[in-house]
């Protein structure tokens, strides 16, 4: 597979959204890494309640993903540096304490922390001191890293199938997704050009992706054993953000609203419109596992 230099991923990074992400569209800080916000939004009623800002940093605050329990959201963290490049370690936001620590701190950048079904561990991308970007492990307990497949690069995205196996979005001439089995370097291709959300259904095991062969892109699905590949629904122009919640509803964001689908329906459902409180640009979204949460990521929202 050919590989890709960081150097060579900035004119695309506003597709891949990775990594020393260089050039991205909103409000970019010095060397490319642009100002996000998280909020957490609960979801108990038909009105969802006000957002709670989860980072407290002004900065690059991206990929949320909640724990199998349920009770810490994991997110990716920049750090400034004075006169060098940013960087990036992974973040824990305790929903029980409302606060905030580190799962670690390197010298290198990790992106996109993933709980690891079936151990204490989160699956991250590391981009190495040689611009490799790998799947890598963090054992939450002793915040030791080691390399998970150390022939398969370079790696954007991921999302767990089942304990041994993962689906990754790999970053070459067209960005394409992949199954790989653990211990092996063994990467099968299952799509081509497709976007940055990846997502396991959790009713039928198929993996979920944004499919841009299509106008307009596509959730599709595919599934692992099989290889049969559906379309699901449409996502609004340029959307290329979506999650799935235990209950099978798919969340995306347009702008400052939120909306939410079934499979079925004609149309997505608008949830809520929070251009009131100036959260914009709605990106990558993650749900809990008891459906009544969501975070949601924007642009940095300057408040008064």
């Amino acid at each position: 597979m050919k590989q890709l230099t960081i150097r060579k991923l900035k004119n695309r990074i506003q597709l891949a959204g990775i990594a020393l992400a260089a050039m991205m569209s909103g409000s970019v800080v010095a060397q490319g890494l642009p100002q996000t916000d998280i909020w957490l939004v609960a979801l108990n009623s038909d009105l969802p309640g006000e957002p709670l800002k989860v980072n407290t940093r002004t900065g690059y605050n991206n990929q949320p993903q909640f724990t199998l329990d349920g009770r810490t959201l994991y997110y990716t963290r920049e750090h400034q540096r004075p006169h060098r490049n940013p960087q990036t370690d992974i973040a824990a936001y305790n929903l029980i304490s409302m606060q905030t620590g580190m799962v670690n701190n390197t010298a290198e950048s990790e992106y996109s922390p993933t709980p690891v079904p079936g151990g204490n561990a989160l699956s991250v991308i590391q981009v190495e001191p040689d611009q490799k970007q790998r799947l890598w492990a963090i054992d939450i307990d002793t915040g030791t890293m080691s390399l998970l497949l150390p022939g398969v690069e370079p790696v954007g995205y991921h999302a767990w199938v089942n304990p041994q196996q993962v689906a990754m979005f790999i970053l070459g001439e067209s960005f394409t997704l992949h199954s790989t089995t653990l211990g092996t370097d063994d990467s099968e291709l299952l799509a081509d050009n497709i976007g940055r959300s990846i997502r396991k259904h959790p009713d039928s095991g198929e993996v979920l992706y944004v499919d841009k062969n299509r106008d307009p892109w596509q959730i599709a699905a595919i599934h692992p054993k099989t290889k049969k590949t559906r379309l699901v629904m449409p996502l609004f122009p340029a959307g290329e953000d979506f999650t799935i919640d235990a209950q099978g509803t798919y969340w995306t964001g347009n702008g400052s609203r939120l909306y939410r689908r079934a499979e079925g329906d004609s149309r997505w459902e608008l949830v809520a419109n929070f251009s009131a409180l100036g959260i914009r640009n709605i990106s990558r979204l993650a749900t809990n596992p008891a459906s009544n949460r969501i975070a949601i990521v924007s642009d940095h929202v300057v408040l008064n």
